[in-house]
Formats: structure tokens, C-alpha cells, sequence
């Protein structure tokens, strides 16, 4: 796991080495263990590494082979299997690292090696025989790789706080039409970016800039929905049986992703389903003791997870566990610190605590449970919407016409309080309706916030028919969770120079139960059921019938009342991006109890204290 950076200038001229290693250092936290650069001819390739295959330096990066050299942050998780099928075709190597593997496999057969490879990964191939530049992103978007193109520059790396120092501060401008996208979703999907000329690479494809020409072109060499139909067969596979393949493939899921390491590999273990099971098949691999980390909360047990972690942790002898303590305070500490990192406003609140357990994890690499809500059907939205598409056109024709409860959290009930929600997120259209539960500002926000979506904008959301439940799935598996999700666990991550691994992720296993009937996966309203009975008997009974329950910012608090409120209000004096009056009483109507817009409140906070961020102005630019 890594940091690149990278940039070639039409005109040739290139960019100083004091300057390049300049905004390499914005890239410390990925990749702490070695620095390497290359510049030649106008092209500057840039890396940090975070050591965890091959520990020699013989793998640092930049790593060239004949006219090709690589940037790459991630892992291959089948690397070993495709160095093999290299080695029969006659191919030799000098390292044991996937980073070679990778490179090699590339030159050899080009785009069409990503197909073989399982893992995440970003990386760009510069090909100084062809002058040509090759970005890639894996599957599902585990890494991150934004890029930036002007008429004399091409710029690109892991973090917009690196590429905005190699263009330079004056290059680089916010770009006000991603706002909306922002502020509705609190996050900015792919291939939207927060900088004029820039854009995120999205998931499963690959771009190629032709430098002679300053062109470039970008494909798609992965497609869930295409494989899902290709591999559709005529019946379904039993439950019993679906239980057992489910078994066999994320266990060998999990195995790859610890015995591809040269470190030691810890896991996160919340209390909840998806990290438990998870916790319990890395348990079972070698001989060695696992550390698992789990959250405590002493001064708030209503959200304390930490009991169950230790069921699961007590059935497991070689599991050593370890607790963190998280307290309101030390959280609030933390944020600023957080923040502070971003290269991109991001607002999900969840990355303040996400971070915060990932700052005291000691291993380089931990396994995590992400990814299970998406594939087994975790989230509430599922059932909703299962229960919407049931009801006739004309019955929620009618009920969308009746005025919604303003502030649904607040209802004690929980029966009254879901219907409530239901009733809110209710659309006549399954493509609006899941966007609603997506989103977290109407338009009549933006528009008062000054940040009015425009008629002729296209969400960036692939178009298609929202009919089954597998297409809901697959609709959030490219659309909110690598934009959210995914990019929460990198951030809060890479932060902190560790890198997570997601073994629900294993794209065999994903396109598996996507593929399975939708009964498999909610059963009698009961959600992950496949997940739940698969490994009933590796798991305590109390872990196997729990609900799920987030690991959230008290953010709702925060924004009703003391510092976090008041610094938004004196955030938003000074500036001229938001409008102040909007805020105010944004603020004023959370406070008040009439409507819960912590969300959104939270989405303004992060994006003012991001236009504050610090940047490198003091470095001289010869690009």
C-alpha cells in the first residue's frame, strides 16, 4: 500500500526535483517506509511506499522494466498464480513483489491483464517507447486515482493534495458545479472532482494519454452488471449448497488476502456480523495469534459494541484482543487533526471515529467487514425498497402527495419512526426513490445554500431499470460505495500508513451472490440471511441475530448545540462560497428540533474548513 504521484508536461520542460519531492511529501502518510522519484524529458513519476510484499529495496518504486516504468498503490492478491502463468511463457523475474508481477503482466499483454488480477490496486505505466501513460483503478474502487488535464499538463496521484501542489496552487480552482453533488450526497462520485479540469478514475476502468497527440481515452475493462449476465445460468444453486460455496469462498478470500504479506495482519472486530465472521475465518489461518480490535464506549453504553467483540474474541484462543476507548472528547480532538488531511471536501461522518480506531491499530494491515452490507443485503434501504416496489403505481401516487414528517429521527417508536422514513424516501420512480435514501440535501437546500443543481446536469449514477434486488445492489455497489465507503476506509487508512484489506470484496465471491435468488439474501424481512447461516456455527448466537448498528459521529449533538456549531456559524461569516443566512438557519431549525440536519450541517463544516486547507505556495514551479 502506497502513494503515487505523477505529471508529464507537454511542453517538455518538466518540473525541478526540489519541487517534485515537494508535493511527494503531501504523500508521507501512505507510504513512511521509502521515497522514489524519476524525471526525465518533461515526465516526473513519484512514489512512497508502505512495505508489505517483498520488504526489499529492491521493489521500491519507481520500478522499470525495459521502457516501462510503474507507479502502483495496492496488493494482488493472486500475484503468486500470475507470476507463475508468466514464468511458463518464459518471463523472468528479480524481485518477489506483485509490483513486478503487475508490470510485467502489462507488458506482456497490455489492458487485458487486469482481468486476471484480483486485489486493489491504482497504478500508471509510463511507456517512454510509445510516449504513452496508462492509469488504472481496480473493480470495485478500493483505491483511489484522480488526475488533472490542461493544455500543457497532465497531473495525477492518490490525493488531490499532492496533484494541486505538483500543478501548483494557481492551476488548480475550485470548481463550484461539483457542489451540489457534494452537498446532496456528501461526497463527490466519480468521475466528479472538487478542481476545474480534474475528475476521479472511475472504478474497473483505465485511461491511456497519448502525449504526442495530448490525447487521451478512457474504457471500462471491468463490468459487474455484463459478468453477472454472462455467468447467470438457467437454476440456482440450493440454499444448502449456496451456504457451502459461501463458506469456501470468502474463507479462501480471507487466506489470500493474509498470506499475501511479509507482515503480520490484524483484524478489526466490531461485534457486529460481517467483521465477526471475518474475525473467526482469519483465526482459523496459521499458527500464529491474530490481534483483533475492537471499540469500547465507557461513557456511552447505549452505542458500546465491545461485549460482543468479546464473545467472538473468547471462542477464539489465538484471537489477542485489544479495545480501544472512545470517548465524545477524544473524538472532537480528533476531528480537526482529520480534517486537516483531507485533499477533498468528504462527509461522511464516520471517518472521525473510522480513523480514529485505525491511529491505534500497530500492524501495517488489518482485514476489514466492509463491503458485506452490499452484496448480502445489509442496509434497511433494501427491505424498503423491496416493500415500495410491491405497492401498485397508483397507491404511491397518492402517498406522495401527503406531506412528509419533518424529523422522523426524532420519533420515540421504532415502528412509527421507520415508517416515518419509509414515507419520506417514497418515489414513483426506483431510480429516484434510491437516490433519496442516497441523499442528504432536497434542492430547495441547494438552491438556498447557493449551490442550485442545474437542469442539464446528469447524475453520475450508470443508467438502468432498478427492477430486482440485484440491481439495486449492483447500483449501490458502483455508485455508493466506492464513492462513500471505500473512500472512507482509504482515507482514514492511509492517514495513518495502514493498510485494510476487504476480503468481501474477492470479485468471485462478489459476482457468486449477486447472482444467487434474492430470497437467499432477505428472508422474512430478516437481511443477510445467507451470510447469517453460512457460518451460524463459527459465531456466538448473539452475534448471529443481531441487528445492525453504524459506527456514527454524535454529530447530531454537536450540531445542536456548543463549539462544533458555533464554529460552523463563524466558518461561514467569512466566506463567500455558502450563503451564511442559509446556514444560520439550517442551524437554527436543528437546534430547534424541527428537522435533523446534521448531515448537512456536517457536509458545510467539512467543506469550509476544507477551503482553509494548507497548501505548498512556497515552492517555485518550472512546469
Amino acid at each position: 500500500m502506497c502513494g503515487l504521484l505523477g505529471g508529464i508536461w507537454r511542453d517538455g520542460a518538466g518540473v525541478g526535483e526540489a519541487a517534485a519531492r515537494g508535493a511527494l511529501h503531501w504523500l508521507t502518510h501512505r507510504g513512511p517506509d521509502a521515497e522514489g522519484i524519476e524525471l526525465h524529458d518533461g515526465v516526473f513519476l513519484g512514489h512512497r511506499r508502505l512495505s508489505i510484499i517483498d520488504l526489499d529495496p529492491r521493489s521500491n518504486q519507481p520500478m522499470r522494466s525495459g521502457a516501462m516504468s510503474i507507479i502502483y498503490n495496492g496488493e494482488i492478491y493472486n500475484y503468486r498464480e500470475v507470476r507463475d502463468a508468466l514464468r511458463e511463457r518464459g518471463v523472468s523475474f528479480s524481485t518477489n513483489s506483485d509490483t513486478e508481477v503487475l508490470l510485467k503482466a502489462f507488458a506482456l499483454d497490455g489492458i487485458s491483464c487486469l482481468e486476471r488480477l484480483e486485489g486493489m490496486f491504482a497504478f500508471a505505466i509510463w511507456d517512454s517507447q510509445l510516449r504513452k501513460l496508462v492509469l488504472a483503478r481496480d473493480k470495485f474502487g478500493e483505491k483511489p486515482l484522480q488526475y488533472f488535464h490542461d493544455d500543457s499538463l497532465f497531473a495525477f496521484g492518490s490525493e488531490f493534495r499532492a496533484v494541486e501542489a505538483l500543478a501548483g496552487p494557481q492551476r488548480l480552482q475550485v470548481d463550484s458545479s461539483a457542489l451540489p453533488l457534494y452537498f446532496r450526497f456528501s461526497y463527490l462520485p466519480a468521475p466528479a472532482a472538487p478542481f476545474a479540469g480534474a475528475h476521479q478514475l472511475e472504478p474497473g476502468c483505465w485511461l491511456e494519454l497519448d502525449v504526442d497527440r495530448w490525447e487521451s481515452r478512457k474504457s471500462r475493462y471491468y463490468d459487474l452488471p455484463v459478468r453477472l449476465t454472462r455467468l447467470r445460468s438457467k437454476s440456482s444453486p440450493s440454499f444448502e449448497s449456496a451456504k457451502l460455496q459461501l463458506r469456501k469462498r470468502l474463507t479462501k478470500a480471507v487466506e489470500d488476502r493474509i498470506l499475501a504479506s511479509d507482515v503480520p495482519v490484524s483484524v478489526f472486530l466490531s461485534g457486529g456480523l460481517d467483521s465477526s465472521v471475518i474475525a473467526s475465518l482469519a483465526s482459523q489461518t496459521g499458527a500464529h495469534n491474530v490481534t483483533a480490535y475492537s471499540v469500547a464506549f465507557p461513557n456511552d453504553p447505549e452505542f458500546d459494541e465491545s461485549g460482543y467483540a468479546r464473545l467472538v474474541a473468547d471462542r477464539y484462543p489465538n484471537l489477542d484482543h485489544q479495545i480501544i476507548n472512545v470517548t465524545e472528547d477524544a473524538l472532537a480532538h480528533f476531528t480537526d487533526q482529520t480534517l486537516a488531511l483531507l485533499g477533498e471536501p468528504y462527509g461522511d461522518a464516520s471517518l472521525i471515529p473510522t480513523a480514529f480506531v485505525c491511529s491505534h491499530v500497530r500492524e501495517k494491515v488489518v482485514l476489514g467487514g466492509d463491503g458485506a452490507d452490499e452484496i448480502f443485503a445489509g442496509y434497511g434501504t433494501y427491505s424498503a425498497m423491496q416493500w415500495s416496489a410491491r405497492m401498485p403505481f397508483w397507491l404511491k401516487a397518492v402517498l406522495t402527495r401527503i406531506p412528509t414528517v419533518s424529523n422522523p429521527v426524532a420519533i420515540g417508536n421504532p415502528l412509527l419512526r421507520g415508517a416515518a422514513l419509509f414515507h419520506k424516501h417514497l418515489r414513483c420512480s426506483a431510480t429516484e426513490e434510491y437516490l433519496a435514501w442516497r441523499s442528504y440535501a432536497n434542492s430547495a437546500q441547494l438552491e438556498a445554500l447557493g449551490v442550485p443543481e442545474r437542469s442539464g446536469d446528469k447524475l453520475p449514477i450508470r443508467s438502468r431499470r432498478i427492477r430486482s434486488l440485484r440491481d439495486l445492489l449492483v447500483t449501490d455497489i458502483e455508485f455508493n460505495l466506492p464513492a462513500d465507503m471505500l473512500k472512507k476506509v482509504d482515507l482514514a487508512s492511509m492517514q495513518h500508513s495502514l493498510e485494510v484489506r476487504l476480503p468481501y470484496l474477492d470479485s468471485g465471491l462478489v459476482e457468486f451472490v449477486l447472482n444467487l435468488p434474492a430470497s437467499y439474501l432477505i428472508a422474512n424481512g430478516r437481511r443477510k440471511h445467507l451470510l447469517r447461516e453460512a457460518f451460524r456455527d463459527l459465531l456466538p448466537p448473539e452475534i448471529v441475530g443481531r441487528r445492525k448498528q453504524g459506527f456514527l459521529l454524535p454529530i447530531r449533538k454537536w450540531m445542536k448545540d456548543g463549539r462544533m456549531r458555533d464554529e460552523l456559524l463563524e466558518l461561514s461569516a467569512v466566506q463567500s462560497a455558502l450563503n451564511p443566512a442559509a446556514i444560520r438557519h439550517f442551524a437554527d431549525r436543528h437546534q430547534a428540533g424541527t428537522e435533523d440536519l446534521s448531515a448537512l450541517l456536517w457536509s458545510c463544516y467539512v467543506y469550509l474548513k476544507w477551503l482553509r486547507r494548507p497548501r505548498l505556495l512556497d515552492v517555485e514551479f518550472s512546469g
